[in-house]
């Protein structure tokens, strides 16, 4: 009996539970519904943010930060001038190149007696390295030295253009310029590789000798750029590219300098002023002075000035005889700028004047003007 009466009692105690399982899934499934309905709720009305803003706006409500209170304020701001862009063209290099190609040209025309036209093409600021890949494998490699510039440039003629110079300069008209072997240069075409470069370093030492005196002369002449060391690959370098034309043809020529070579005229080439030596100024102003003291000029006088008639002087005849009135008076003048005013006189038996006073420049054109 008693076996029996535990189950029924198992059976009650289990049913509560289940009921109060469903109870507390469902007050657990209402409990989201009820967190987002408050989420959606105004945290502040608009009457509150208007409030906000105007105390913020008026500084009656501070705005804390980590650096203390701020406030809102009208920063003055100042706008800096326009930065100076300085880009490094080489202008006055430029022009010089220019320059040396109608000195090329002209003197090219006399060695080969043909037209000739040559144009500074290019001005390229690379590093050596990358130039040098830019260079055909066969090149007249002709190194030289600038005196007083420290270190070595680089002339480099294609192998086409140094074909076309050969056989114009034996009479040809450059036809027969591609029929010769590739790979190399003969002894009789660098002869003339040599006789070209020495015509372009002459040329560069006159378009340069107002800036500054260079003596420029060959040192070596090479078949390969691979062996020539001017600079190391890394090294920043200076390329001029020209372009001659010879025979309807056109070829290119470079002439190279290591920037560190003109390092004492890159300011000139980049168009800036030099600057100013004191003790140079002080030295060429004594000179000026010493010089314009020891010049010398020529002084006149107008004697007199008589006044005639249109007529009188019509009937003027060979023999007559126009009166003056002995002059007393005379103005010195150089170059008809009117000087010192003086009187005439005799001094040791000649004609002479002597001086009174300078005669005020601004008083001078005025009297002028009025006669």
């Amino acid at each position: 009996m008693s076996e029996e009466n535990d189950t029924p009692d198992t059976e009650e105690n289990e049913t509560p539970n289940a009921e109060e399982s469903d109870t507390s899934s469902a007050e657990q499934s209402e409990s989201p519904l009820v967190e987002a309905s408050e989420a959606n709720d105004k945290i502040l009305t608009d009457e509150e943010k208007e409030a906000l803003v105007e105390g913020v706006e008026s500084g009656e409500i501070e705005v804390q930060s980590s650096n203390g209170p701020a406030y809102a304020s009208v920063m003055p701001f100042r706008i800096p001038a326009r930065a100076h862009i300085i880009k490094n063209g080489f202008p006055r290099l430029k022009l010089l190149n220019q320059q040396s190609a109608e000195r090329i040209a002209r003197d090219v025309e006399q060695l080969l007696q043909h037209d000739v036209s040559v144009n500074a093409s290019e001005l390229i600021v690379n590093r050596y390295g990358r130039i040098c890949e830019g260079l055909p494998e066969l090149v007249a490699a002709i190194v030289f030295e600038a005196s007083p510039l420290q270190g070595s440039g680089l002339i480099t003629l294609e192998s086409s253009m140094v074909r076309l110079l050969v056989d114009t300069f034996f009479g040809g008209d450059g036809a027969d310029s591609d029929i010769y072997p590739a790979n190399t240069f003969t002894a009789g075409e660098l002869s003339v590789s040599n006789l070209f470069a020495s015509i372009v370093l002459a040329a560069i030492r006159d378009s340069w000798a107002p800036l500054q005196e260079i003596v420029a002369e060959r040192l070596a002449t090479e078949v390969s750029i691979d062996l020539i060391d001017i600079a190391t690959e890394s090294d920043p370098v200076i390329c001029t590219e020209f372009e001659i034309s010879l025979s309807d043809r056109h070829c290119l020529f470079h002439v190279m300098f290591p920037t560190e070579m003109l390092q004492p005229l890159l300011p000139i080439f980049e168009g800036q002023k030099g600057d100013r030596d004191p003790v140079d100024d002080a030295r060429w102003a004594k000179a000026i002075e010493r010089r314009v003291v020891e010049s010398r000029v020529s002084l006149t006088s107008n004697v007199f000035l008589p006044e005639m008639t249109l007529g009188q002087l019509v009937e003027l005849a060979p023999g007559d005889v126009i009166d003056i009135e002995p002059p007393q008076r005379a103005t010195l003048m150089a170059k008809n700028v009117q000087l010192i005013d003086g009187r005439l006189g005799v001094h040791r038996g000649h004609n002479a004047v002597e001086a009174i006073e300078w005669v005020d420049p601004l008083q001078a054109e005025l009297t002028e003007m009025r006669t």
